[in-house]
């Protein structure tokens, strides 16, 4: 019977994050934000610290987009994942999502990116729902919009934003990284996807298949737990 297929997205289908190169993508070669990046910098290295947290380190990088309306910004976006689609992606990944579909899973991502290029990317690639982090366009004063709408659907935000739903089983889960392992592990079959070295070091332990997407083999994935 179909089940459910929920996959992380950056590093897991795509090859490398996206909001960051995302930001780079928007102010390239604009002077304002290449005199901003040390502060950028900065504020991720404050959080690699443990002392910013992930969501302060997304709000702040969203500051560097204001200057753009909306309209520009989906536009921009629509451009990153055109590219992102044609170059960006695990080869690996594409063959399960493609494999998942023909058995007629539900498809879900789920991912700390924002809802600005996770829905894009889900739409070209099929997906049935995104569970991401939101952005929030509305006027608040002198803030600047897009800000974020609610908490960065991160780590134990994304596991509580996966468990408001009903999804058939069997569940398959994709991850890259070891913040996911909950969800890896409380799944029908939980697939490590060229995982962090803390995710590569705990999958055996967990009954945690391991894979290597950049090339596209190993299928289907169906070893009971």
């Amino acid at each position: 019977m179909p089940g459910t297929a929920i996959f992380d997205l950056d590093k897991t289908i795509t090859r490398a994050p996206t909001w960051t190169r995302f930001v780079f993508f928007v102010n390239r070669a604009r002077i304002p934000f290449l005199l901003r990046l040390p502060l950028l910098l900065g504020h991720g290295i404050a959080h690699k610290l443990g002392l910013a947290s992930r969501d302060s380190v997304k709000a702040h990088s969203l500051r560097t987009l204001a200057w753009l309306d909306r309209d520009a910004l989906e536009k921009a976006a629509d451009a990153f994942i055109a590219r992102e689609v044609a170059q960006g992606l695990h080869p690996g990944a594409v063959a399960a999502i493609n494999w998942h579909a023909q058995r007629g899973d539900r498809l879900v991502i789920a991912t700390a990116a924002v809802d600005l290029l996770a829905d894009r990317l889900a739409a070209a690639l099929g997906f049935d729902q995104v569970i991401a982090t939101r952005l929030d366009w509305a006027p608040h004063g002198t803030v600047p919009a897009p800000r974020l709408s609610g908490a960065n659907c991160y780590g134990t935000e994304k596991l509580r934003r996966i468990r408001e739903h009903t999804f058939p089983r069997p569940i398959f889960a994709y991850s890259d990284h070891v913040s996911d392992l909950v969800m890896l592990e409380q799944a029908d079959h939980g697939i490590a996807v060229n995982p962090s070295r803390g995710l590569r070091r705990a999958a055996p332990e967990r009954k945690v298949k391991v894979v290597d997407y950049r090339i596209a083999a190993g299928y289907p994935h169906t070893e009971e737990k």
